[in-house]
């Protein structure tokens, strides 16, 4: 999508409530923070329609990654707007980037059950620059249908990952904690931050939004949650 955002806009654009204090410092500190149940039941049940239909009109839905059902809203999508507008993403870009920034596509994701695991990594390869992140909950984020991964942080420690088993296994890193919410929450995260979705071990799906938010968001960017 590509659309440049000022600070001074944020307000006229910018759809419901604005990040609290406490959201904004969390993200310094920690490098993340999940703001539970911030979409009402009945816009996560659109939310969910929609998603349904795009992956559906998708015929590379289940080529993008193993086992996974992927898909993009366009810009102009009404339902979806949402997810990059709200006031609360806004303002923590505006408060990581500054003044200016731009907004990527949003992107579609659910793991099949069985699927979904990663390494921890953070965002846009090994030399991640500032940036964040918005994870939007369509459904709950449990530990047992592989809930985000994180390492609280990392986005302050030089650009490789931290000390973690092998990739593939099971078994949490030093430190890591899992990010956990109803459906319509949402998990905030710095770019830096080294993060891995889990595996889902239910028969139920586990669907998500997520939109990138940097100075600069390079082309083809696919991102994870």
């Amino acid at each position: 999508m590509g659309i440049e955002i000022r600070r001074e806009r944020t307000e006229a654009i910018g759809l419901g409530r604005p990040a609290r204090a406490e959201e904004l410092a969390a993200l310094d500190e920690q490098g993340f923070v999940v703001v539970p149940g911030l979409l009402p039941e009945a816009q996560v049940a659109r939310l969910d329609a929609e998603f349904e239909r795009l992956v559906a009109a998708d015929p590379q839905a289940l080529r993008h990654e193993l086992g996974t059902r992927r898909a993009k809203a366009a810009g102009d999508n009404d339902v979806f707007a949402v997810c990059w507008r709200h006031r609360v993403v806004l303002d923590a870009a505006a408060h990581v980037l500054g003044s200016t920034f731009e907004v990527g596509c949003v992107d579609l994701r659910d793991p099949r059950p069985g699927y979904g695991e990663q390494r921890l990594h953070p965002d846009h390869g090994p030399a991640p620059v500032p940036g964040i992140t918005a994870t939007w909950f369509l459904d709950a984020f449990t530990a047992d249908n592989g809930a985000t991964r994180i390492v609280p942080g990392s986005h302050r420690s030089p650009p490789r990952a931290p000390e973690v088993p092998i990739p593939g296994t099971e078994t949490p890193g030093p430190g890591e904690v899992v990010a956990l919410g109803p459906a319509g929450s949402l998990l905030l995260r710095d770019a830096r931050l080294f993060h891995a979705a889990g595996r889902n071990a239910t028969t139920r799906p586990r669907r998500s939004a997520f939109v990138f938010y940097q100075h600069d968001i390079p082309d083809g960017v696919v991102g994870h949650a």
